[in-house]
């Protein structure tokens, strides 16, 4: 962000900087579950020194400040080599869904266990043949006395197999109801009927899964919303992830590119990359203006609304940019290495999903055309 801090924000800056000094680093490792555990062992401490959710109310864990200070302490956690929330899914995509659409009751079930990840959650809206076009998913649910029954098949869930609860999307209207026969859910992992299969991608990792329901039983004071609120549940989600998301994972991008500027001028470049350099400097800097009017709208109460799109295509030039011209400079390091990937090479891989998740470049292109430029749809 580029803004003036007041004395207190100042202040925040400082403790959120003396508490990334007083902890050891998290080590990456090979192995997921040391590497999941390691994780978990870090946002513990993260919430306990009061920085997971600080513009979360103190009922909820904390401390009722607002969106500009969340987002200091994000750019300070990024910018110090902090790793990433492992309930970043709950804290920063659900909850401000939930926020919205639940009950006072359910808040106080299932907030307090977010922000030192004492429940892990994870979200199942993707499917085998409902990605992009998330109104024409499958997945069933059948009212049963006080259950729902739930039957079908999720994919690309973050962290599925090491979590707790799930924010479910299913059917509960006909086929041709598309979004306004949608419900959503919040169900326990564990449930009987929920088979987790991990899947490894291109970084090496399995760190999202594919969940399959086989008649799942979900009570129905366990619905977020009415019946039909489910598609509004999802867009607040996705507004989530297309929107603040891009203020923690854009300060993970200023680290590297701070690390490209050192690199470069120990080693030296060519005068090609150079001007790469240069150009994704110039798209990191494009996406901090978009991050400082996100952090303007949220300050005042705002929805993001279709503007998301924009912050999440900025989000996904920068990332794939820096991460690029980084993997560059890193040279045969970065393609042979022992004792683990490094960092850049890692960001490099994972850059390439920013296309894909919270909706697809495609997507985002489209809605910022025809919601935000008023554009003519294009004809089927």
């Amino acid at each position: 962000m580029s803004r003036a801090v007041t004395d207190e924000q100042r202040a925040l800056v400082d403790e959120t900087r003396a508490f990334l000094a007083g902890i050891e680093p998290v080590v990456a490792s090979e192995d997921l579950d040391e590497r999941f555990a390691a994780l978990v062992a870090y946002e513990q401490k993260l919430h306990a020194a009061g920085l997971a959710v600080v513009s979360w109310p103190e009922r909820y864990g904390g401390r009722g400040l607002g969106p500009v200070e969340a987002a200091i302490v994000s750019e300070e956690l990024g910018l110090g080599g902090a790793p990433e929330t492992i309930n970043f899914i709950a804290l920063e995509v659900v909850a401000p869904a939930l926020f919205r659409f639940a009950s006072e009751e359910q808040l106080d079930r299932w907030l307090p266990a977010m922000p030192g990840a004492d429940e892990v959650w994870c979200q199942l809206f993707s499917e085998p043949d409902a990605g992009s076009d998330l109104a024409s998913l499958a997945t069933r649910a059948v009212r049963d006395g006080d259950d729902w029954v739930v039957n079908g098949q999720k994919v690309w869930s973050t962290w599925g197999q090491y979590s707790h609860k799930a924010l479910l999307l299913a059917r509960t209207g006909t086929a041709e109801s598309r979004h306004r026969g949608i419900a959503a859910f919040v169900m326990d992992v564990d449930t009987p009927g929920v088979e987790v299969r991990p899947l490894r991608t291109m970084t090496g990792e399995a760190e999202f899964a594919e969940v399959f329901l086989s008649d799942v039983r979900i009570p129905d004071a366990d619905m977020v919303g009415g019946e039909a609120d489910g598609w509004g549940v999802a867009m607040e989600m996705l507004a989530g992830e297309r929107g603040p998301y891009a203020v923690r994972r854009a300060s993970v991008v200023r680290a590297t590119l701070e690390g490209v500027y050192a690199a470069a001028r120990e080693r030296g470049v060519d005068p090609l990359t150079r001007d790469e350099i240069t150009l994704a400097a110039i798209d990191l800097h494009v996406l901090d203006r978009q991050i400082d009017r996100v952090v303007d709208a949220l300050a005042s109460g705002e929805s993001m609304g279709p503007a998301a799109a924009m912050t999440k295509a900025l989000l996904t030039k920068a990332d794939q940019s820096v991460h690029a011209v980084a993997q560059k400079v890193l040279g045969p390091a970065g393609v042979a290495w022992s004792g683990g990937m490094h960092p850049w090479t890692d960001g490099f891989l994972y850059s390439r999903a920013s296309s894909i998740y919270g909706g697809t470049a495609e997507i985002q292109r489209n809605i910022i055309g025809e919601r935000l430029l008023g554009l003519p749809r294009e004809p089927n």
